[in-house]
């Protein structure tokens, strides 16, 4: 039985996350197409490769939608290892949503801040026209080393690396990835920290020299906890459909 078409489901993904929102050096959308329209099932991770590919594949997935774009840099050479052959060769279409979904309203750092318990969160317009990805709100007051501990609990990461503040946090700014940059509008807003997923020597420094805390988590756990976000949308709205959150680990090891 048709549960859902491939294309009703990329547009609800696209007015849910605007193609248009994705920062110009970005590769979003349906980046692998195949042949049928209908799907049943959809698998949702963050990454696209070789074992989420065999995973969906062993699943009886029509569909992944990733965070990560499948198809990022220009592809200068194609393998059967190459993870757009191998879901073409699977049957298997990929739509894949990542500086869009960043920014989206519900997206990766929403999810972030929830994850972490923040209250009263907002977005944060960064003044150069392009949708706000930062999300700032408050948590219970505790002490820069305190938080530390908090973060790696909540979010199951590896380790957090991080610069203290001399002062307690309340106000944090959040966001995932490679979202170091925004330490700086964290600071305007007058946050006491920023939750990121990784960080630069020189950020390192200019976040001592202005006492602004930065905590830096790790890529792959401040951007996986959209995975819910979005099979939970997708479920939604297509209620007859199969959604699964394939299972990751972060591709980094820590001692």
């Amino acid at each position: 039985m048709i549960m859902a078409l491939k294309k009703e489901i990329f547009q609800f993904l696209a007015d849910w996350a605007p193609i248009e929102t994705a920062l110009d050096f970005d590769n979003v959308g349906l980046l692998v197409d195949n042949e049928t329209d209908n799907v049943n099932k959809v698998a949702v991770c963050l990454d696209i490769t070789p074992e989420t590919i065999s995973t969906a594949s062993q699943i009886g997935a029509e569909l992944i939608v990733s965070h990560h774009p499948v198809i990022f840099s220009p592809l200068k050479k194609l393998t059967n290892e190459t993870s757009a052959v191998m879901l073409i060769k699977s049957g298997i279409a990929a739509i894949c949503m990542h500086t869009n979904l960043d920014a989206a309203d519900g997206g990766v750092n929403d999810a972030l801040a929830e994850k972490i318990g923040l209250s009263g969160i907002v977005a944060v317009d960064s003044g150069d026209g392009t949708a706000p990805m930062m999300r700032m709100g408050e948590i219970a007051e505790m002490t820069a080393d305190d938080f530390a501990v908090y973060l790696k609990e909540k979010l199951g990461c590896g380790s957090v690396k991080y610069v203290a503040p001399n002062r307690n946090i309340k106000k944090v700014a959040v966001c995932g990835g490679a979202g170091e940059g925004f330490l700086f509008l964290a600071a305007e807003n007058g946050c006491d920290a920023l939750v990121t997923g990784e960080t630069k020597h020189h950020i390192n420094l200019a976040a001592k020299e202005m006492s602004v805390g930065i905590y830096s988590c790790g890529h792959f756990s401040t951007e996986a906890v959209v995975k819910s976000a979005i099979a939970k949308r997708l479920l939604e709205r297509f209620s007859d459909l199969e959604i699964v959150e394939l299972n990751e680990t972060d591709p980094a090891k820590y001692i």
